[in-house]
């Protein structure tokens, strides 16, 4: 086995992946978000975030790891809806009162698309469940927006500055969340926003399956 899925902790903080340690989209309001990208330290502004999280919060999020000596290949981020003001930009916001946000998966290009969203996503789930929240809200993007006719005019505007940043923010897409059961509850017509209630009504991933995933990963 190449991989395990591990719990954030305070001591895992700087293993996370590399964008999602640098990554403040979510953390932040919009307006401190400019002011921290464009003179202050985003990495430094996220470990604060993490941190606090972590402590008031308890667990807000696993990563992917191969060793314990690497960083990890992905990371997902869930926390309370207060917790993610970003979500501000996007034009389905704010999230649901009853439920908390999944905010961010961030994967490396070469371990994209095997599955291996399905262990981070079903280990956030199965968290949650824990803590019985009620429900869980996401943010994704329809990956095939650029076959629409009004695509131009689509990435004008707050909507195009988030598609264009989509890998840099940990922005999910819709079909990823729609297969850990998410169903959308506000539409748009690339930036929609999904809910899953909790618990699940479908099985979370199987111990088999999970191994079997992780045993697909790349060795390099």
């Amino acid at each position: 086995m190449f991989a395990r899925v591990s719990p954030l902790s305070p001591e895992e903080i700087g293993r996370i992946h590399p964008q999602a340690g640098r990554s403040i989209f979510w953390e932040l309001d919009p307006d401190t978000a400019a002011v921290v990208q464009a003179s202050g330290d985003p990495g430094f502004e996220k470990e604060a975030w993490l941190t606090t999280t972590l402590l008031e919060y308890g667990c807000c999020g696993f990563s992917l790891e191969r060793s314990s000596q690497e960083r990890a290949v992905a990371t997902i981020l869930f926390c309370p809806r207060d917790g993610a003001p970003g979500v501000v930009a996007l034009p389905t916001a704010p999230v649901s009162e009853d439920a908390e946000v999944l905010t961010s998966l961030f994967i490396e290009p070469g371990f994209a698309g095997i599955g291996l969203e399905s262990l981070l996503l079903d280990a956030a789930i199965m968290s949650l469940v824990e803590r019985d929240v009620p429900a869980v809200e996401a943010f994704g993007w329809r990956t095939d927006f650029f076959a629409r006719a009004d695509v131009d005019e689509l990435l004008e505007g707050p909507v195009g500055a988030v598609l264009r940043s989509a890998s840099e923010i940990g922005l999910m897409s819709v079909s990823v969340l729609e297969s850990a059961g998410f169903k959308v509850v506000a539409d748009h017509p690339v930036l929609p926003r999904l809910r899953l209630d909790l618990p699940p009504q479908h099985d979370l991933i199987s111990a088999a399956a999970l191994e079997f995933l992780e045993d697909r990963m790349p060795v390099s």
